[in-house]
């Protein structure tokens, strides 16, 4: 067959170049940086997410789960100082390792990919609106929150700020979540396969002040003590209701470019995996591929209402609606873990992977 390209070696584009190459394609992928998953002074991290492994492992036929991916033993909320705890075995909350570990998912996807015979080409990446354009019909762009390929796709996005940091820990499988004055966002830390990490964003520039008051809450509640912050940006695809898009003129979108982020929190592991195997399809069924595409978003809008309504609420508002929420969940046990579960119905393809394990 002819060669298939692929930009980006993140999740979305490791996981199109797997499931193209089984079909016999020759697939090459190109990416800007000297190893998977984007900056390598990031990694390794970690995420947390919606997810099934299982169910996640039959939609792509790709096996994912331990060590890269375990179940969330525990999470911790702090809401404007308010502390609770929901149990959490029945929300299908992972942890995911990230980075070029054998342990991370992007290096382990790296590895199902050059045992598929995909050639990876590092440090080769593709700026600017004029050398997307002279790439091949058919192109996988998958390059994440960079907002240099947003730009020369013309595609909408709000900017998000974020620090992040990052230790050896050894409290496996956790994480705590925080909101407060500090962000219109929130900030988490968490732990897997012996390292932690720890996030702090907004879609709004940060304050040194506001930082400040979440390193000391961190420390505070969970012991967890940052030296260093490693500074950050990028675009979120959250800025209009028409953001997700599978296809730019004769080029295929997969990840955080083609919208497929849930746009409240903005979690993107789940939808990353689920676009690569959509944009796979997509390059031999344009009209299949955008079917798929659709039926994984189909709340994905009203999501985003209702981020621009909590956006626009006064503080105190806020406040008293995220912490009236919490305490209910927190006070109704194992119920309130499955009202957290639902939460994630606008996570791409979450609640139809969750509705085909019932």
């Amino acid at each position: 067959m002819a060669e298939q390209l692929i930009v980006g070696a993140g999740l979305a584009g490791l996981v199109a170049a797997i499931t193209l190459a089984r079909k016999g394609y020759d697939v090459r992928v190109l990416d800007k940086y000297k190893t998977v998953g984007a900056q390598p002074e990031r990694w390794p991290m970690v995420d947390v997410t919606p997810m099934i492994p299982r169910a996640m492992s039959s939609y792509l036929d790709i096996p994912v789960g331990e060590p890269q991916v375990k179940p969330c033993k525990q999470l911790n909320g702090y809401f404007w100082g308010n502390p609770f705890h929901v149990p959490i075995e029945r929300s299908n909350l992972c942890v995911v390792e990230r980075g070029p570990r054998k342990t991370g998912l992007d290096g382990y996807l790296l590895e199902v990919a050059l045992a598929e015979g995909v050639k990876v080409e590092f440090e080769e990446g593709v700026f600017g609106q004029g050398a997307i354009a002279k790439l091949p019909a058919d192109t996988i762009i998958a390059t994440g929150l960079y907002a240099d390929v947003f730009d020369a796709l013309e595609i909408p996005y709000v900017m998000g700020w974020c620090y992040g940091a990052k230790g050896r820990g050894d409290r496996e499988a956790e994480a705590a979540i925080y909101f407060g004055d500090y962000t219109n966002d929130y900030a988490y830390w968490s732990n897997i396969n012996g390292i932690e990490s720890v996030l702090f964003f907004t879609r709004n520039p940060i304050k040194d002040s506001d930082l400040e008051t979440f390193t000391r809450e961190l420390e505070s509640t969970e012991g967890v003590r940052v030296d260093e912050w490693l500074y950050g940006y990028g675009p979120t695809p959250t800025a209009k209701f028409s953001n997700p898009r599978l296809f730019a003129s004769d080029k295929i979108l997969a990840g955080t470019i083609s919208g497929m982020m849930e746009p409240f929190a903005l979690f993107g592991v789940h939808g990353a995996l689920v676009s690569g195997k959509i944009a796979a399809m997509a390059v031999e069924d344009r009209a299949a591929g955008l079917r798929e595409f659709r039926q994984q978003l189909t709340t994905w809008k009203r999501m985003l209402l209702n981020r621009k309504v909590y956006n626009k609420m006064p503080v105190a508002m806020r406040r008293m609606a995220v912490v009236t929420l919490n305490n209910i969940l927190g006070s109704t046990g194992d119920v309130g873990a499955r009202m957290l579960a639902g939460a994630f119905h606008a996570v791409p393809g979450y609640m139809r992977q969750k509705k085909g394990q019932t």
